[in-house]
């Protein structure tokens, strides 16, 4: 078999584009090359329920890593398991790590689903998304019909190269190579500049998206002024009282949408100013006093005159009982 697939000559190969459909609502995400390799594959797509296929005819190194990794509930690996270190990187036994060891499967070369006449009765390899003759590896249809019908679901992506896998990782929000990004459902996300504030301050949202590009966005801001946006990064966004408030983006396009949520603390933290009636610089809002008030200077020939009458009465000693005590910078 191995010499099946090494000694077809390349010449006869024709390829045709990608068979099979990617569903934006499906769960089963498929990667494929020739060569093996080490390859991550990063969950950053809240996919439930989600089921990966990897097929290689030489041996694989497979790491999943990612924030929804945690989703993945059965990963097959489907190929001939060759041990050519054709990459280089001393890889001769398929591995698969980041997900319990209960739900994954290494399996040589499994028959076929579907019957190709341009591909090979068993999965033992695909490197392209083309639908005609493969060298003597599967088409694209075989792989991705042999993972569906073995795991059950439906095709979200498919992922393809001929070479190896460089001990690369590849983002599953990528969409794989033979399915079209635009078809994918976007993965809302943001940042804020600041996820801490005192009371009475404003702060700003960047939107991080993934996955498919969003045609709308919804923005809900509790305890907020303003309370909504539908802008992609949102500014000015201002919390005048104290708490814990939530903040919800919501994203979707023509496929479907997804929703993220984070939290903004707001304290009573005090506002730095010059808190002296008096002072030429005086801020009212301030709560704390940071040393930065400014007086006009003494002019009057009567210093104890302080409402500039000139007579020194009642006035003046009220105006001096008022601030007696009090620091002067």
């Amino acid at each position: 078999m191995k010499q099946l697939v090494l000694f077809v000559p390349a010449l006869l190969m024709v390829t045709f584009p990608f068979a099979q459909t990617c569903n934006p609502s499906g769960n089963v995400a498929v990667y494929t090359n020739y060569d093996g390799g080490i390859v991550t594959i990063y969950c950053d797509l809240n996919i439930p329920n989600l089921k990966v296929g990897i097929c290689t005819y030489e041996a694989a190194e497979i790491h999943f890593t990612g924030p929804y990794a945690g989703n993945i509930t059965q990963v097959i690996y489907a190929g001939f398991i060759g041990t050519n270190d054709n990459c280089g990187l001393g890889v001769t036994s398929t591995s698969i790590s980041g997900v319990p060891a209960g739900i994954t499967s290494i399996l040589f070369a499994p028959v076929a689903t579907q019957s190709d006449p341009f591909g090979y009765p068993n999965i033992i390899c695909g490197y392209s998304c083309g639908a005609g003759y493969q060298g003597g590896c599967n088409t694209s249809a075989q792989i991705a019909e042999y993972f569906t019908d073995t795991m059950g679901g439906n095709l979200y992506l498919y992922d393809t190269q001929n070479n190896c896998w460089q001990n690369e990782t590849i983002y599953m929000s990528s969409g794989g190579s033979c399915c079209p990004a635009g078809s994918l459902i976007p993965q809302a996300g943001f940042t804020s500049s600041d996820a801490l504030l005192c009371a009475g301050q404003c702060i700003n949202f960047d939107s991080q998206i993934t996955g498919g590009t969003p045609t709308s966005y919804a923005w809900s801001f509790s305890g907020a002024t303003p309370l909504t946006s539908s802008a992609a990064d949102p500014t000015g966004i201002c919390y005048l009282s104290t708490g814990v408030f939530p903040v919800t983006l919501t994203v979707s396009n023509g496929t479907g949408s997804t929703s993220f949520t984070s939290n903004i603390t707001v304290t009573s933290c005090g506002i730095p100013g010059c808190t002296y009636e008096d002072a030429t610089n005086y801020n009212p809002a301030a709560t704390i006093d940071d040393g930065s008030c400014d007086f006009p200077p003494c002019t009057s020939n009567c210093p104890a005159d302080f409402d500039g009458n000139l007579v020194v009465n009642v006035n003046d000693l009220l105006s001096f009982m008022t601030h007696f005590g009090t620091f002067c910078p």
